[in-house]
């Protein structure tokens, strides 16, 4: 089902490099999927807690269950039962100048029932493998070079298979599977706080996507650069009011009329209602320009060429209502890429909630629920579309002893695409193991 894409491992090889020559958050690929809402960086764990005070914690976990529709199809659908094994890495590191969180694994998921004659059509056999591979690593640092001057930078990046409902790292990610991709996000910052009430804090945010199928890899391969200045403000001890400007442009990799640059001026604030309970919003406008035309050309197209100016939003709640139960809510409204090749932009509207809860000292749960809805700017030639997407997760957790862990889920993802031909499908997918940690 997943054939190796060179340029993709070999950029991901350079991002495990990168990090391993440092010194000493998650999302991966298909058997990572029912620990998406599990990132031990946003929210503490609730009912497993981590037994040892050595900062590496290393996880094996052994799957299996049942997936209804393995190749995300809208029809000639494939059922097979699965086994997936997976190896997780975390360190944590903490000093009063420097803080590091690395979260890596790796694993394999394979499935029983291989019939791919159908995929197998269009991809030249090299849909036929019936294992799924993904590899992902999520590191951040935080250096406090003076009590004035911070040092930050946030790198994620995986090789996977599956839809990414990810809020942040829209654009990049999608919600439906398309064969198997690479893509990193990583950013860079540094803030100084010129007097006790005002600071800045300057960024560079580098984003690239790489598909090894070649249909796709034409009008999708991309490389993404943002750079942003937010202003920051203290109007009281729990309140900073911002005013961010940001500039970025995007680069294709073979289809350069797809290009474009974009300005945003933004006004937020950060908001602490007491200790467990935080927001941050962000809102403004942004003025994009492509590069697929000029206003004076006789086939000039305002869809696909010229200009577009369109709100942004982007917003996050946290919310700790007891000390066993966490919820996080995030949103975003903005223009985004693509993923088909007849429409040059896309606005889209994503949410997501994540609830934990810990019932006993044992037993603990999670609850994942995202909606994206995407209204696709068509052309001259083909009309536009809209698109919805669902994705739910519930797991549940018992913890039999310090390192040892069963846990259950399942998972739905549906798309439903208006007048887009094979765009629609659903999913179902069961799942049952054991974790050991240690």
């Amino acid at each position: 089902m997943i054939k190796s894409n060179l340029s993709g491992l070999t950029l991901l090889a350079f991002a495990l490099a990168s990090v391993l020559l440092q010194a000493p958050r998650a999302e991966g690929g298909q058997e990572f999927a029912e620990a998406r809402y599990e990132d031990s960086s946003k929210t503490p764990e609730l009912g497993t807690g981590k037994f040892a005070s050595f900062p590496f914690k290393v996880s094996v976990s052994v799957r299996g269950g049942y997936d209804d529709n393995v190749d995300s199809s809208s029809f000639d659908t494939r059922e097979s039962f699965f086994t997936s094994g997976s190896v997780g890495v975390t360190y944590d590191f903490g000093s009063p100048r420097t803080r590091i969180t690395l979260n890596s694994g790796a694993g394999v998921t394979y499935y029983f029932d291989d019939d791919n004659d159908f995929d197998s059509d269009f991809d030249d056999g090299n849909s036929s493998d019936d294992y799924d591979f993904n590899v992902f690593l999520s590191l951040g640092v935080t250096h406090k070079a003076t009590p004035r001057l911070t040092f930050a930078a946030s790198i994620f990046a995986t090789y996977q298979s599956e839809p990414n409902f990810d809020t942040f790292n829209a654009g990049i990610g999608l919600t439906r599977q398309s064969r198997d991709f690479f893509y990193t996000v990583d950013k860079f910052s540094v803030s100084y706080l010129w007097t006790p009430r005002f600071s800045t804090a300057t960024s560079y945010t580098f984003g690239h996507i790489n598909y090894d199928d070649e249909l796709i890899s034409d009008f999708e391969d991309r490389f993404e650069h943002t750079f942003g200045n937010e202003f920051r403000f203290l109007v009281m001890p729990t309140t900073t009011l911002v005013a961010e400007y940001r500039f970025g442009f995007i680069d294709y990799i073979n289809a350069d009329n797809r290009n474009s640059t974009s300005h945003f001026l933004l006004g937020g604030i950060d908001h602490s209602f007491n200790p467990r309970f935080n927001a941050s919003v962000r809102a403004g406008v942004e003025f994009r320009e492509f590069d697929g035309g000029d206003d004076d050309d006789d086939d000039f197209d305002p869809n696909t060429d010229g200009s577009r100016t369109q709100p942004y939003f982007e917003g996050t709640v946290n919310y700790a209502i007891a000390q066993t139960t966490a919820v996080t809510l995030t949103g975003r409204y903005s223009l985004e890429q693509p993923d088909v090749p007849e429409a040059f932009s896309r606005t889209t509207f994503r949410t997501s909630l994540q609830l934990r809860h810990a019932f006993t000292a044992r037993i603990s749960s999670t609850l994942g629920v995202a909606y994206q809805h995407d209204d696709n700017q068509g052309s001259f030639a083909v009309d536009g579309f809209n698109e919805d997407s669902f994705d739910l997760l519930l797991g549940v957790r018992y913890t039999i002893a310090r390192n040892w862990a069963l846990d259950a889920g399942y998972q739905h993802i549906e798309v439903v695409s208006d007048e887009a031909l094979f765009r629609d499908f659903s999913r179902n997918r069961y799942f049952a193991g054991a974790t050991f940690s240690f």
